[in-house]
């Protein structure tokens, strides 16, 4: 399989740093002082093992979509901007009643030109699922008959064209990268002969078998090992994603020696959070402790066996129960499926917790943080204690939403973020904050720190920063730095009767001066050029983070 590289775009992290080299020629002092090397987190930092993590995003509970296929009063409350780093997939799931369609039609608008271009920035792939009976066999059937032919009599063309229409009509026109065939019925041998013909017809343009491998995805989705629809066209898809509501990792060993033969490794099992209004099904995949849950047995055995990956279904979901949550949608932290992204990937202990510290340090430098109902001293005393990834990623989160230091901490991105270097720019904020601090008299060159200082604190405390802004940041304070030290002015007679000469030099070294203040006007237009340089990078990072 093959990832995007970067979780922004080329263009970005390019425009980024030639802004950043025009401020080092209009400073004339640029000092690196941040990993050059690291510009961005990449999806290879973060998705190193190649093992795919796919969610199932539930249109009709997107904030676009109000009062579709539900019976709740509740506001949706999640955006596909909250999909967690470390997915490399979303599977969108979609039922719009008849006579819904106009309000469900927002999402698709917001997924076309917003939604899917954000995704795919990340390097994420977006599938859309079909119905094996209503599509791939008994669609077909219908496509036939309009043109008064039954199916015995087709060919080729008529798949091919067929096939064309189906990628038009659930794919193309919503922007998304493939199909998954979703099948859950037991077909017969005629059903069969069709669906590989369909599937054969599709896999030209969708998959590992089409022109565009890479940029396109088609998967079998099942919850059983009835072969005979998959074993013929095993070939045609990336990957088996395997419903196990419900169950251990037991069940994952039989499932993936079932499919073994015809796909390898790559098959993707999957667990799922507890839908609202479900008075039948009673899953429990998401249970403490951690260790004894179907979460934690089954990203282990993924990560041990090195099989494709992992999916959820109904990332909204994540952390309700099966009782007052069953009529009611509140928000979520999503810290079973973030924790589930770590514990799949591998993720160690250490790096675990040297990411919730790196974060809990980083947002310490706000002077309010909005969304915290735990301290950050309490927040690091938990992750110090913590057992395993679930703990250390509840200690930041909270075992709710509102229940801890963040809701919406990352461990697999702020993992991303420890190979950008900090260091220095964490210490010129101290110093910052100390001179500030130092006596009330307010100053240019106070004034400009302090830009400095609070414009380097508001990019560290965002949600994702790259190295050439926390550079641009660091340059910034470096100058307004270097402005607090006065400059010396020569005496009006030289000792040694070199007054021309000191005259000489004043005027052609020194920069011209602030008339009140004796600040230096090109320090000044510095601070200020390289903080408008930090601040376009910071909007662009922040439009796609």
């Amino acid at each position: 399989m093959t990832f995007v590289k970067q979780m922004m775009p080329r263009y970005v992290a390019s425009m980024t740093a030639g802004i950043v080299a025009a401020a080092m020629a209009a400073t004339c002092a640029f000092a690196p002082v941040a990993n050059a090397d690291a510009v961005s987190p990449t999806q290879e930092t973060i998705q190193s093992t190649g093992r795919h993590f796919m969610v199932y995003y539930r249109a009709w509970r997107d904030v676009t979509m109000k009062g579709v296929n539900t019976d709740l009063p509740d506001d949706n409350w999640i955006s596909m901007y909250d999909i967690p780093y470390g997915v490399d997939v979303v599977n969108i799931f979609s039922y719009v009643p008849s006579g819904q369609e106009e309000q469900a039609q927002p999402f698709y608008d917001k997924l076309k030109s917003d939604y899917a271009p954000y995704l795919h920035s990340r390097g994420i792939k977006l599938v859309r699922g079909i119905d094996y009976t209503g599509v791939a066999v008994n669609g077909f059937r219908t496509f036939m008959k309009e043109q008064n032919k039954t199916e015995s009599e087709a060919t080729e063309a008529d798949y091919d064209a067929y096939a064309k229409q189906v990628i038009d009509k659930y794919m193309i026109s919503v922007g998304l990268d493939g199909l998954d065939i979703d099948m859950e019925a037991h077909p017969n041998d005629a059903d069969v002969k069709i669906s590989d013909n369909v599937i054969r017809a599709l896999s030209k343009h969708i998959g590992p078998k089409s022109a565009k491998p890479d940029t396109t995805m088609f998967l079998y989705d099942t919850n059983g090992s009835y072969l005979n629809p998959f074993k013929n066209v095993a070939e045609c898809f990336d990957y088996v994603a395997y419903q196990q509501y419900g169950s251990s990792s037991d069940r994952t060993a039989r499932a993936a020696a079932d499919y073994q033969p015809y796909i390898g490794n790559e098959f993707v099992p999957g667990l799922t959070f507890p839908e609202e209004g479900d008075m039948n099904n009673r899953w429990y995949d998401a249970t403490e402790p951690y260790e004894e849950s179907h979460f934690y047995q089954v990203a282990s055995y993924v990560r041990e066996h090195n099989l494709g990956g992992m999916f959820v279904y109904a990332l909204d979901r994540d952390g309700r129960n099966y009782d007052e949550d069953l009529r009611r949608i509140v928000p979520s932290n999503l810290l079973w499926t973030k924790t589930a992204i770590a514990e799949s990937e591998g993720m160690a202990l250490d790096t675990a917790k040297t990411a919730a510290n790196h974060y809990l340090d980083r947002m310490s430098l706000r002077q309010v943080i909005d969304d915290n109902a735990a301290s950050a001293d309490k927040a690091r005393d938990m992750v110090g204690k913590a057992a395993n990834l679930y703990e250390t990623n509840k200690a930041v989160l909270g075992g709710d939403y509102g229940e801890g230091f963040s809701n919406t901490y990352d461990p697999t991105l702020e993992a991303g973020l420890l190979g950008i270097d900090i260091s220095v720019l964490q210490q010129q904020i101290d110093k910052s904050s100390e001179i500030i601090g130092a006596d009330t008299a307010e100053s240019d060159a106070k004034t400009a720190l302090r830009m400095a200082r609070d414009a380097a604190i508001d990019g560290l405390t965002g949600k994702i920063y790259t190295a050439d802004q926390v550079s641009a940041w660091s340059q910034a304070l470096k100058v307004a730095l270097d402005a607090t030290v006065p400059v010396p002015t020569p005496d009006s007679t030289d000792q040694n009767g070199n007054r021309d000469k000191v005259t000489n030099h004043k005027v052609q070294g020194q920069p011209k001066q602030l008339s009140a203040t004796g600040i230096s006007t090109d320090i000044i237009v510095a601070v200020g050029v390289t903080l408008a340089i930090a601040g376009v990078a910071l909007s662009l990072s922040r439009k796609l983070s």
